[in-house]
């Protein structure tokens, strides 16, 4: 499977020319993490060129074509420095992918989704019930964490999904019969291949935004924020990263509160539809004096 997030790292190549040293700047700010990734992950400089080479054309072919023209090899070749020989070998790899879509969200995070927006595991305020493990009416489990985990997991077993959970400090249990749902925001503990999607999908929206708000008119930008300071003594950190997590905590569970209630408003057969969200994240890095 290709990640999309490369996709949008290399539209930024595709700037204009008097953008290039800044264009430049940023790659290089933005490729020594990329590289660190590929080579914790073993993927080799030739394998990374051949993601490249297949973003390249996927991204020529998507973004830039010309109104009531056929996109053709020789523009995609001029447009990216890429021989029309290449162009073809990686259209005809790219034809045969069997992904390119989103990859869906992991049946942990299904349940822990189920369980903030489906009202059999909600109390009268709409906040998540603590919830039995097994709890039957009528002979069917109901407003239990079986029963949430038979709806929004497939055919895992609860047991994995409730070990996942408690493993990621999502869920704890006061006793062997219950299990409640402590943090909203599932976060994969020790899962590379499901932090690896997280990077992949985070940095492909930030990129978008950007990208989205270099090419679109003042009246129609997209929020995008950052507040980082740096010289900051090293005592003061801890403190400042609670604040942070704190408010932006009660932040995200108000966004996920209205944006749960717009979805289920809206047609799921309307081809009018947009995917909406917001993203955070909190920054720490060491620097010099001489920085």
């Amino acid at each position: 499977m290709i990640d999309l997030g490369l996709f949008s790292l290399l539209e930024l190549l595709q700037l204009d020319s008097d953008d290039q040293p800044n264009v430049s700047e940023a790659l290089s700010r933005i490729l020594e993490p990329l590289a660190r990734l590929c080579i914790r992950h073993e993927v080799t400089y030739a394998e990374l060129m051949e993601l490249a080479r297949m973003s390249y054309v996927h991204t020529a072919e998507k973004h830039f074509r010309l109104p009531d023209s056929e996109m053709s090899n020789a523009r995609i070749a001029v447009l990216t420095g890429m021989s029309r020989r290449h162009v073809k070998h990686v259209k005809e790899k790219l034809s045969s992918e069997d992904e390119l879509a989103e990859p869906a969200l992991n049946r942990a995070q299904r349940v822990v989704h189920g369980w903030l927006n489906d009202a059999e595991f909600l109390d009268k305020k709409k906040t998540p019930l603590v919830l039995p493990i097994k709890n039957t009416k009528k002979g069917k489990e109901f407003g239990s964490f079986v029963a949430l985990v038979k709806r929004y997991s497939g055919d895992v077993s609860y047991g994995a999904i409730l070990d996942e959970l408690n493993h990621a400090l999502v869920t704890e249990q006061p006793d062997e019969h219950t299990v409640s749902l402590i943090n909203n925001a599932y976060v994969p503990f020790k899962s590379d291949a499901e932090q690896i999607r997280i990077i992949g999908k985070s940095v492909a929206d930030l990129f978008n935004a950007v990208l989205h708000n270099i090419e679109a008119d003042k009246d129609n930008k997209r929020l995008q924020r950052q507040v980082v300071y740096s010289h900051i003594d090293e005592e003061l950190v801890d403190e400042l990263k609670c604040m942070i997590e704190e408010n932006s905590k009660l932040l995200i569970d108000k966004l996920n509160a209205r944006l749960a209630e717009a979805k289920k408003k809206s047609g799921k057969n309307n081809g009018n539809i947009k995917r909406v969200g917001f993203g955070v994240y909190y920054v720490e890095d060491d620097i010099t004096t001489d920085e």
